[in-house]
Order: C-alpha cells, then sequence, then structure tokens
C-alpha cells in the first residue's frame, strides 16, 4: 500500500537541500572554498563597511564580520560557524555554503564520459591479465564519471575447496590492476575534480550464508563433536576474513587438554570433506 507523506515548507526545503548536496559529487579541497569565501567576503567588507576597515588583517575580520556575512548571504550559521576560534574551518564552511546556494560555481577537470565505457576493451583485457581464478569475480560500477567501484565477488564454496597454497587478498587486486592502469592506459589515480580517476573496492562472498545455514551447522559441526576427544570443545565459532580471502572456525574449550591435537583432527577431517584448510583456517 503506498503512503503519501506531508512535509511543511521547512522539511520541504531541508530536503531539497539534501538533495542539492548529494548530487553535486565533485569533491573539492579546504583550500578551494577558503578561495569561494576570499573572493566574496573582502568585497562585502568593504561595501558594508568601507576601505579602510576591508584593509584590515583577515583574522580580524573573519572573527568580528563573519556572522554579519552569512546572515547577509541567508547562509544557517548552525551549519558553517564551527567554532569562534577555528577561522580556517569556519572560512571553508561558508565557502562551501555559498558554492552549494549557486552563488558561484568552481571549476572541474572531471571527464564528461564514463572512464569504463572509454576504456571497455582495455579493461576487460587488464582483468584477464590478472589471471584470477574462475571463483573470483571482477566488475565495475560507475555511477559518475571517473567515480568507479570495483566489485570483487568471490564465489564462497569455490573458495574454500580450491587446492592451493596461494593467498588471494582484495588489495593485492586492487593494487595490482591499479599498477596497470596506470602505466598501460596512463591514467592518473586520484581525485576525479583533478581529471583523475577514483578507483575503490568492495569484495562480497556469494553463498556464504547458505553454507553456514546448510553445511556448517547441520553438517560440519555434527562431525566435529562426533570426533574422538570431542568433549573437550566447548564451542564452535565461525568468522569470514576480512582482505584475505577465506574463513576461520575458532574452537573454544571446556578443558585446555589435549586441545592441539583435536585442534589436528578437526583439521583432517575438513581436508577429508574437500576444504583447503589454508583458507577455511583452524583457530583454537
Amino acid at each position: 500500500m503506498k503512503k503519501t507523506l506531508t512535509l511543511n515548507e521547512s522539511e520541504l526545503v531541508g530536503v531539497i537541500n539534501k538533495i542539492v548536496e548529494s548530487y553535486n559529487n565533485d569533491s573539492y579541497d579546504d583550500s578551494d572554498y577558503i578561495e569561494v569565501f576570499l573572493n566574496f567576503f573582502r568585497p562585502w567588507v568593504k561595501e558594508k563597511h568601507g576601505d579602510e576597515i576591508s584593509n584590515y588583517p583577515l583574522s580580524y575580520l573573519v572573527k568580528k564580520y563573519i556572522s554579519e556575512f552569512v546572515q547577509d548571504f541567508e547562509i544557517d550559521p548552525t551549519s558553517t560557524i564551527l567554532g569562534y576560534r577555528d577561522n580556517i574551518r569556519n572560512v571553508a564552511a561558508v565557502g562551501k555554503a555559498l558554492v552549494q546556494k549557486g552563488k558561484t560555481k568552481l571549476a572541474s577537470l572531471q571527464s564528461k564520459e564514463k572512464f569504463t565505457e572509454k576504456y571497455k576493451k582495455q579493461l576487460d583485457f587488464l582483468v584477464k591479465k590478472l589471471e584470477l581464478p574462475d571463483f573470483i569475480k571482477l566488475d565495475f560500477v560507475e555511477e559518475t564519471p571517473y567515480n568507479v567501484i570495483g566489485r570483487i565477488r568471490v564465489d564462497w564454496e569455490k573458495l574454500i575447496k580450491y587446492p592451493t597454497n596461494k593467498t588471494f587478498r582484495a588489495n593485492d587486486i586492487s593494487r595490482e590492476l591499479k599498477n596497470k592502469i596506470e602505466n598501460f592506459l596512463g591514467v592518473e589515480l586520484g581525485n576525479p575534480t583533478y581529471g583523475q580517476l577514483s578507483l575503490t573496492f568492495n569484495k562480497a562472498y556469494v553463498g556464504v550464508e547458505d553454507w553456514v545455514k546448510k553445511t556448517l551447522n547441520k553438517e560440519i559441526k555434527k562431525e566435529i563433536r562426533s570426533l574422538p576427544r570431542a568433549s573437550i570443545l566447548h564451542a564452535i565459532k565461525f568468522e569470514t576474513n576480512g582482505d584475505k580471502f577465506g574463513g576461520e572456525l575458532k574452537l573454544s574449550f571446556k578443558n585446555w587438554n589435549g586441545r592441539n591435537d583435536f585442534k589436528k583432527q578437526v583439521e583432517n577431517l575438513l581436508q577429508e570433506l574437500g576444504y583447503n584448510t589454508k583458507t577455511l583456517e583452524v583457530f583454537t
């Protein structure tokens, strides 16, 4: 059933302001906003308070007149005057508010063409050169030009059964692909506002929840608790790793005597079930 929300005028203005803020994906430095502020502030001081005062030290003028300035430009002081002793932050915040209100527009070197469209063939080639196993898939999302997110998707069950001593890490994939993009495509990484490429990565395991529910909880844990000396076992906890691909079975014990032998039994069991204990590790 659809719901109708009623907003008063101030609430509507707030929503519109948030949309305007979120729409501007350019990332500027505080120094850019400070320049905007100065372009408006000194002429305003000269107009309001005269030539002589406009030549006073900037730190004095900001402390004395910034509240009057934001009021004249209809800027919310609660979101811009961050501290009366913090001139730099205040000036940058007010400069940013001037841009958001449309008083001026900052120049941008950001490309109008999307990176993943311009370099589609080259990017596909560079991903192939990573020589990733078939259980690791890499694709890209680019909502605005040169703001690219690389999505690493890992088939969980294939990963933990893959026979290798190699350790796969998201940071390794990220670093290698970034190096290839810079070296082979000549694209500089950094801020899209400066004409550079922003490339970040996230990782997700595909099928891990089903494996935990159907295989780990219903089958593997039962087998572990059926091992000799399982009476010393207190609990079995499972966690996926962060940067490193894989997971951990963490065993806790009622009695620490014999824990190392029991850990070895669990590792042997997992190996008999086809799992790689370098990837699905056992810890005590």
